[in-house]
């Protein structure tokens, strides 16, 4: 069901304005803190994005889940605080709730299936017996899969070349 969100539109959320601004003010209270402290780099790049993707969202809230020390220490601030932990949990539950319910929405209603539809659709569930493939033929098919695969990457460089 999540896998919906990664890599796509519905996977992306706006940052709002406080949300950049409490990371701003938190990166100018981290006095002392440097590339290396937790929190810091990634501090700068949502300073600059507009947006957020769904895994960098799962990313900081694994951090605030998994994070041993007190609020008041450089890793923790550089992460946006409090506000960020529960602006993080909130819009990655509005995400995954938004999963849920457009796939609710998309399954057909149960009540309206009759008796006779259950028995006619029974046959249609029953699964076709399979030819067993012989020890020689059984791993022939990823073998030539491998080979159609490797031939396409070599015209493809030679393509590039070109």
């Amino acid at each position: 069901m999540n896998s919906k969100l990664y890599d796509n539109a519905q996977g992306q959320v706006l940052i709002p304005k406080q949300i950049k601004d409490q990371l701003r003010n938190a990166f100018s209270m981290a006095k002392g803190a440097n590339e290396r402290t937790e929190g810091y780099t990634r501090n700068q790049e949502l300073q600059s994005q507009e947006s957020i993707s769904y895994p960098q969202l799962k990313r900081i809230k694994n951090f605030f889940d998994n994070y041993q020390g007190k609020e008041n220490e450089l890793p923790f601030i550089l992460n946006g605080g409090r506000i960020m932990k529960n602006w993080v949990n909130s819009e990655l539950n509005r995400m995954r709730n938004n999963v849920k319910d457009r796939n609710h929405a998309s399954k057909p209603d149960d009540s309206k299936i009759t008796h006779s539809d259950m028995k006619n659709n029974v046959k249609d569930l029953a699964r076709p017996s399979q030819q067993h493939k012989t020890t020689s033929n059984r791993h022939s098919t990823s073998i030539a899969d491998v080979a159609v695969t490797e031939s396409l990457k070599r015209i493809k460089e030679l393509i590039s070349k070109i």
